[in-house]
């Protein structure tokens, strides 16, 4: 199943029509099965299905991230267009779930089964991570070119995991919950940890989005767009360094700016 579609299209340019093919996303609903129950469906960008399932239960807090043998098995059956995921450990409470779920702020109305009150109990980052404004810079330019669906169809979000001075893993899908799940859900089953890493993101940065680095214990989050006042409260919160409107030589840093080299920079 493809990234992209072809669609036939007319052109409006210059006082002109033209009849051409163009790409758009695709779009596709995926039902996730955990212990053969019904959790939830997503719409998402039919790749990396099994990324976005695990990515999803860590993001809602079903999984711990240094828990992988919890996981025990991810099937993806496109024709069924289902991802049926068994994990090991205490039995899902589905109905205490449903009761609090919330529809977030993502494209489509997304879901999250999580409240403020689930992240109490995780501890402050402390991760002594120090990054500089070169090094975002840098990471943004290698970023920007990564993702050959947008250039393609200019309909998709982005996410990447950086370590020291390079990207090391790159995500994409319709939603940027999804391309932040699925990056996510594919460092947990190759077995990398995200506490030394940096998160990188092409879309806004909401309350949800927060949530999913908070539970990972990802101590950086560098956007090209805004974040929410949530999300803002959330990092401050939870020891999180979140860098927004990062583009080119600026950026807005919003909380814990310890981990950016104080020397670099002059208060004006």
């Amino acid at each position: 199943m493809g990234s992209a579609s072809d669609t036939l299209i007319l052109r409006v340019k210059n006082g002109r029509i033209e009849e051409l093919v163009d790409q758009v996303a695709t779009e596709k609903t995926f039902t996730i099965y955990v212990n053969g129950e019904v959790l939830v469906s997503l719409l998402c960008t039919p790749t990396e299905l099994d990324s976005m399932a695990v990515g999803f239960l860590l993001s809602e807090g079903l999984l711990m991230p240094y828990d992988r043998k919890s996981l025990i098995s991810v099937d993806v059956d496109e024709d069924a267009a289902s991802v049926s995921v068994v994990i090991g450990g205490p039995a899902l409470k589905k109905e205490q779930l449903y009761r609090r779920k919330t529809i977030s702020s993502g494209c489509g109305q997304g879901v999250t089964f999580t409240s403020v009150q689930d992240l109490s109990s995780i501890p402050m980052n402390r991760t002594s991570l120090n990054i500089s404004s070169e090094l975002v810079r840098r990471l943004l330019h290698e970023f920007k070119d990564l993702s050959d669906l947008y250039a393609a169809t200019g309909g998709v979000h982005s996410a990447a995991l950086a370590e020291d001075s390079r990207i090391i893993m790159f995500s994409e899908d319709l939603g940027r919950h999804n391309a932040v799940d699925k990056l996510i859900g594919k460092a947990f089953i190759a077995g990398i940890p995200m506490n030394n890493k940096i998160l990188i993101s092409s879309g806004r940065v909401s309350g949800e989005i927060m949530t999913k680095v908070i539970r990972s214990r990802i101590p950086v989050l560098i956007s090209r767009a805004s974040p929410t006042c949530m999300s803002v409260s959330y990092a401050e919160d939870h020891g999180i360094t979140l860098i927004g409107f990062a583009r080119g030589s600026r950026m807005n840093i919003y909380t814990h700016p310890w981990r950016i080299l104080k020397k670099e920079f002059k208060k004006e």
